[in-house]
C-alpha cells in the first residue's frame, strides 16, 4: 500500500508561505493603493466638484463603501461556478483598472469641465469596481440547508417524534453531519455578528464626516500644511504603531496580571473606544461651531453695509435698523432679517431712499458707492470656502478702471467676483496705466474678505486700502482631531483584528459574515444621514456614540453566554464517527487517533499562520493607506 501512495508535490515556500502568495500580495498592494487613494478624496470630490451638500456626499460615500463589501458575492459566484479564484482575481483586476482609468478620464477638463470652473458641464461618469473575495456557494448552501431543516422540523412536529439536540439536526436526513456541524458553528458566530455593524457605522465616518469636519479647521503645522483629506493618514500610522504594541506588550501584560481578557471582551472594549472617539469628535465640533458664522435659515436674510462714500453716513433700514458707518468702513456684522423687502435711507442732502428685495437664505452686502444714488446689493458667500481656501473680492473706490493681479479690470464703484486663494502669503498688484502699488496679505484657512480700494490708494502706496472680514478664518487646529483618531484606531485594533482572530478560531467559514457587517454599518450611516437631519453635527456624533454604547452592552451580554469551541476537534470527531464501519472501529482506532492528532496539529498550525497573515495584511494595507 505504501508503494502505491503517490507523494504529494511539495509547494515552493518562502517565509512559511507559498510563493504564489507574494504575487497576490503585489496585486493587493496595487488594489489597496488605488482604493484607499481614491476613497480618501471621494467625499471632497462629491462636495466640491459635484457641489453636493454634506449629507448627500456622506450618503453616496457610504453607499459606495457598502457596495464594496457586498459585491464580493458576485465575484464569489464567478470564482466558484466559472473561472476559479485566481482567474477571477486577474480578470476583475483588469475591470478594476478600466474603472479607474474611466474615472480619471472623466476628470479631464476638456471632457467634462470645458470652462474649468470646477463644475461638470454636462456629465460625469464613474465606474467603481472592487475584486471579490469570499465563498458565496457556502452561503447559498447554508441558506438551503437551513430552509430544509425548518421544513423538516415543521413536518415532524408532535410528541411522537423524538426531540433533536439542535434544530439544525432535522436536516441530517438529507445533508452530511459534518456540513451540519460546520453550519452550527457558523450560525453561532453569525449570531454574535448581529450587533457588529454599529462599530463600522462609526469607524467608516472618518472618511466622510471627519474629513468634512477637517475642512473647517486649520491645518497649519508650521513646517508643513496638512490638507483635510490627508489627516486620515493618522489612522494607518497609528495602526502600524499600535498593532505590535498591543500584540507584544499590552495583551501579554494583561494576561500576566491574571485578567481573563478574552477575544469577545477585547471586541467590547474596542466598541467602547470607538464610542469615546465620537464623543471626542463631538467636543471638537462644539469648539468649531463657536467659530463658525451664524448663517441664515431658509426663511431669513442677512445684510451687511459697506460705505465707500467720502463721508460718514447714517443708514436707516426699515423698519427699525439704524447704523452709523464711517467712510470706507462697514457695519460691524451681518444683520439677520426675517423679511425680504426693505427700504434704505441715507442722511445725505437731499435724503436718498431706495427699496431693495433680499434673497431668502442668502447673505448680501449693500454697497454705497461714491455716488450714493447708485447703491446696490452684492451677493456674498453663504458657506465656508471649499477646501479650506479663502474667498476674496475688491470694491473699486478709485475714479477709473482698476487692474488687480489675476483679476479682470474692475470698473469704478464696482465689486469684483470672489477669487479663491490658498493659505499663506499672497501679493497683489493694483494698476491703472502707469500708476501702480503692491501689498501683501497672509491668509489662514476658510476666511472671506472684501478689500475696499479708496481714491487715495496710489498716493499712499496701497496703505489706505481697507479690509473687511466677512467670515473669520478657521481657528480650531486639526491637531485636535488626533485624540479621536487615536481612540478610533485603538478601537479598531481591539475590535477588527481580534474579531478576525475570533472568527478564524471559532468557525470554518467566516469572512462573508464579517464583510457584511461592514456593509450593513455603512448602510446605517446612509440612512441616518438622509433621514436624521439633526440640526447640529455634534448632536449626530453624540447620537452615534450613544447607540454604540447601548449596542456594546448588548454584545457584552451575548458574549457572556457564549461558549468557546474548537472546530478542529469537533470536525475530527465527526469524521471519526462517519469514516469507520462498526466492525472496523476496534481495528483502526489507534491509526485514526494518530491521524486525527496529525490533522489537528496541521489545522492548528494553519490557523496560527492564517491569524499571522491577517495581522500582516492589515499592517500592509495601512502602509499602503499611508502612502
Amino acid at each position: 500500500m505504501d508503494e502505491t501512495k503517490k507523494k504529494k508535490k511539495k509547494t515552493a515556500e518562502c517565509c512559511g508561505y507559498p510563493i504564489s502568495i507574494f504575487f497576490i500580495v503585489v496585486n493587493e498592494f496595487c488594489e489597496r493603493f488605488s482604493y484607499y487613494g481614491m476613497r480618501a478624496v471621494l467625499v471632497l470630490y462629491f462636495r466640491y466638484f459635484l457641489l453636493w451638500d454634506d449629507d448627500l456626499a456622506t450618503s453616496i460615500y457610504h453607499a459606495f463603501v457598502a457596495l464594496c463589501y457586498l459585491t464580493p458575492i458576485l465575484g464569489a459566484i464567478i470564482a466558484d461556478s466559472w473561472l476559479g479564484k485566481f482567474k477571477t482575481i486577474i480578470y476583475l483586476s483588469i475591470v478594476y483598472a478600466i474603472g479607474q482609468v474611466t474615472m480619471a478620464v472623466s476628470t479631464i477638463h476638456d471632457i467634462t469641465d470645458a470652462n474649468r470652473d470646477g463644475t461638470p458641464d454636462n456629465f460625469t461618469f464613474h465606474i467603481f469596481c472592487k475584486y471579490f473575495e469570499f465563498d458565496f456557494i457556502f452561503i447559498f448552501s447554508v441558506f438551503i440547508l437551513i430552509l430544509f431543516a425548518i421544513k423538516n422540523r415543521f413536518r415532524h412536529r408532535g410528541s411522537r417524534y423524538p426531540k433533536r439536540e439542535h434544530w439544525m439536526d432535522w436536516a441530517d436526513e438529507k445533508y452530511d453531519k459534518l456540513l451540519i456541524a460546520q453550519i452550527k458553528m457558523v450560525l453561532k458566530v453569525l449570531f454574535l455578528y448581529i450587533p457588529l455593524p454599529m462599530f463600522w457605522m462609526l469607524f467608516d465616518q472618518k472618511g466622510s464626516r471627519w474629513t468634512l469636519q477637517a475642512t473647517t479647521m486649520s491645518g497649519d503645522f508650521g513646517a508643513f500644511i496638512l490638507q483635510p483629506d490627508q489627516v486620515q493618514t493618522v489612522n494607518p500610522i497609528l495602526i502600524l504603531t499600535l498593532v505590535p504594541i498591543m500584540d507584544r506588550l499590552i495583551f501579554p501584560l494583561i494576561q500576566k496580571c491574571g485578567l481573563n481578557f478574552s477575544p469577545l471582551k477585547r471586541m467590547t472594549v474596542g466598541m467602547l473606544f470607538a464610542a469615546m472617539a465620537f464623543v471626542a469628535a463631538a467636543l471638537v465640533q462644539i469648539e468649531i461651531d463657536k467659530t463658525l458664522p451664524n448663517f441664515p435659515s431658509s426663511s431669513e436674510s442677512q445684510l451687511k453695509v459697506v460705505n465707500i462714500y467720502n463721508k460718514t453716513l447714517n443708514v436707516t433700514i426699515s423698519p427699525n435698523k439704524y447704523l452709523l458707518i464711517y467712510s470706507f468702513e462697514s457695519s460691524a456684522d451681518y444683520m439677520t432679517l426675517d423679511h425680504q423687502d426693505i427700504t434704505v435711507s441715507l442722511n445725505t442732502n437731499p435724503v436718498i431712499t431706495k427699496a431693495f428685495s433680499l434673497i431668502k437664505g442668502g447673505r448680501q452686502t449693500l454697497i454705497i458707492p461714491s455716488n450714493p444714488t447708485l447703491m446696490y446689493l452684492q451677493e456674498d458667500v453663504k458657506s465656508k470656502p471649499k477646501e479650506g481656501k479663502n474667498a476674496i473680492r475688491f470694491v473699486n473706490g478709485w475714479t477709473a478702471d482698476l487692474n488687480i493681479t489675476n483679476l479682470d479690470s474692475i470698473e469704478p464703484s464696482a465689486t469684483s467676483n470672489y477669487t479663491l486663494v490658498s493659505h499663506g502669503k499672497r501679493d497683489f498688484v493694483l494698476r491703472h496705466g502707469e500708476q501702480w502699488c503692491e501689498f501683501s496679505r497672509k491668509f489662514g484657512f476658510g476666511a472671506s474678505y472684501t478689500f475696499l480700494i479708496p481714491s487715495t490708494v496710489f498716493s499712499t502706496d496701497c496703505e489706505s486700502k481697507t479690509e473687511v472680514e466677512d467670515m473669520k478664518p478657521n481657528s480650531v487646529h486639526m491637531a485636535l482631531q488626533i485624540p479621536q483618531y487615536f481612540l478610533i484606531t485603538t478601537g479598531e485594533v481591539m475590535f477588527s483584528v481580534t474579531g478576525l482572530q475570533f472568527s478564524y478560531s471559532q468557525a470554518p467559514k467566516k469572512q462573508a459574515g464579517w464583510l457584511c457587517t461592514n456593509a450593513v454599518g455603512n448602510i446605517i450611516v446612509l440612512i441616518v444621514a438622509e433621514l436624521g437631519k439633526l440640526p447640529k453635527q455634534w448632536a449626530e456624533y453624540v447620537l452615534f456614540a450613544s447607540l454604540l454604547v447601548a449596542v456594546s452592552i448588548i454584545f457584552s451580554i451575548m458574549a457572556y453566554f457564549y461558549t468557546y469551541i474548537d472546530p478542529a476537534e469537533i470536525e475530527a470527531q465527526i469524521r471519526k464517527e462517519q469514516g469507520l464501519e462498526p466492525e472496523e472501529k476496534e481495528k483502526e482506532t489507534l491509526e485514526m487517533e494518530e491521524k486525527d492528532e496529525g490533522q489537528k496539529n496541521d489545522q492548528e498550525v494553519k490557523k496560527k499562520q492564517d491569524i499571522r497573515f491577517v495581522k500582516i495584511r492589515l499592517c500592509w494595507n495601512m502602509l499602503i493607506y499611508t502612502l
